[in-house]
């Protein structure tokens, strides 16, 4: 089967449904299906959206000088760390940052809690930024993304705080969990709770594209564990990286 083109035709379907969907259009997107691709209307003022380039997440960035200088190089803003002390065997980060904020077209996107994460997750984060939330925001709310709440990133535990459990892509610094998105208007749009159509649409549309993005998208039902936010990881399933797990 081929999961790159799959991949890739999931990602540009969610990308079409931005820039023109209204919002009588909310019961279209049922997630994760993606749903079919509507007639697209161009606004001259939005930023483009656009996938990785290579069409697959880049899991496989190199950490280290390599990694950093990518994202200084994307105008990333982000300072190098050490991995926190944890409790667990196998508690480790492949090259920590603290990611602190994402620049798109000379506009800052901040991440307040300034999450600790592998530069390989940072990196790929920041494009799902610069290239899918920034723009699907401004084209499905009329306003520019300016903060995005999300959780600390690195935590030393296993999968749903279960101790016995194996060890969770936190605690390797491969995930991060997103409670909400802000707007240059005021407005802050939950995870678990939207107040308008148009809210909706952008959550929901962001959700189907971002297992474009990530090998693990999980959300509200999902899972008692993800219901007031969406998770995010880059670890690799199985013997290849083109399986994903999408709820």
């Amino acid at each position: 089967m081929d999961f790159r083109g799959i991949i890739l035709r999931r990602r540009t379907i969610a990308f079409a449904l931005l820039m023109g969907v209204g919002a009588t259009d909310v019961v279209a997107f049922d997630v994760p299906t993606p749903p079919h691709r509507p007639t697209s209307s161009k606004n001259e003022s939005a930023p483009e959206a656009k996938p990785p380039a290579n069409g697959q997440p880049q899991a496989e960035t190199a950490p280290g000088e390599d990694c950093t200088a990518k994202l200084r190089g994307a105008g990333v803003d982000f300072e190098t760390t050490q991995t926190p002390p944890g409790d667990l065997d196998g508690c480790a980060i492949d090259g920590p940052v603290r990611l602190a904020a994402v620049m798109v077209d000379k506009r800052r996107v901040a991440l307040n809690a300034k999450p600790v994460l592998s530069c390989a997750f940072a990196l790929q984060f920041s494009d799902f930024v610069k290239n899918l939330l920034a723009p699907l925001g401004f084209g499905a709310m009329g306003a520019s993304l300016v903060a995005i709440e999300t959780g600390s990133g690195y935590e030393c535990r296993g999968r749903n705080h279960d101790s016995e459990a194996k060890l969770s892509a936190h605690a390797k610094g491969l995930a991060l969990d997103v409670g909400a998105f802000v707007f240059s208007d005021g407005r802050k749009i939950g995870i678990d709770s939207q107040p308008d159509p148009q809210s909706t649409v952008y959550v929901k549309a962001l959700r189907t594209a971002a297992c474009g993005w990530f090998t693990t998208v999980l959300g509200p039902g999902s899972d008692p564990f993800h219901a007031t936010h969406l998770h995010f990881d880059i670890e690799r399933h199985g013997s290849n990286d083109a399986y994903r797990i999408c709820q």
